[in-house]
């Protein structure tokens, strides 16, 4: 192709949660593919890692290698989990990426895991969605596995393909762990949604009135 003072197109696919999306492209011909796996999905990484693309993350059972630090269990108990083993030679950031997934059927398509954060020098765990990142959590959240939801009706009618990111800490104490990854039907979870109370509850999505405020350093 010869041009003078103009932009020749090139032909492809420009959509980039296609399959066969081409980033040289800048004319889309029509031709994007998307065989997708349709939802509701649920992996829980007990026989592996499934169909997820993984680059450093750890298929584990029954705790990392290193003390203080990281899951000593899976979230149902007995089974294994994904854990970013920070001791040794580091690789970061990590990543574990979906195959293509289809949420059409869906009324209130979202992202649901479990996470273990547990270490005092713990990294930033990160969820993006065809790329743009949607949930983030940095730091020590205790000894403890949390439930996170994100909700995917912006890409209701869209193929999306969900991305896992650890980003290494300061040291070995930053063993972030994944287990039981859901894409379903939004998930009401009850507690106390105040973040003033004494007894929040950061997971609940819906309060059944529980909370316990604090006045002058005392429950009340």
């Amino acid at each position: 192709d010869f041009n003078v003072g103009a932009v020749c197109a090139v032909l492809g696919c420009t959509d980039a949660a296609a399959l066969n999306y081409d980033p040289l492209a800048n004319t889309d011909d029509g031709s994007c593919s998307y065989t997708c796996t349709a939802a509701p999905y649920c992996e829980t990484f007990d026989n592996g890692i499934g169909t997820w693309t993984n680059s450093g993350w750890v298929n584990d059972a029954g705790g990392t290698t290193s003390g203080s630090t990281g899951p000593s269990d899976d979230i149902t108990g007995g089974g294994n989990y994904m854990y970013y083993e920070t001791s040794g030679s580091v690789a970061s950031p990590i990543t574990l990426t979906s195959l293509c997934l289809d949420v059409s059927a869906l009324a209130s398509p979202t992202l649901s895991f479990y996470n273990h954060m547990f270490g005092a020098t713990m990294g930033t765990l990160d969820v993006l969605v065809n790329g743009t990142n949607v949930w983030s959590l940095s730091g020590n959240q205790g000894n403890q596995w949390s439930f996170a939801q994100v909700d995917l009706s912006a890409y209701a009618g869209t193929p999306v393909i969900i991305e896992f990111v650890g980003t290494y800490g300061t040291s070995y104490t930053g063993d972030m762990a994944l287990d039981n990854i859901s894409i379903d039907e939004f998930i009401l979870v009850y507690g106390c949604t105040d973040s003033t109370a004494f007894n929040y509850d950061f997971s609940a999505n819906t309060d059944d009135g529980s909370c316990i405020a604090v006045v002058n350093g005392c429950t009340d």
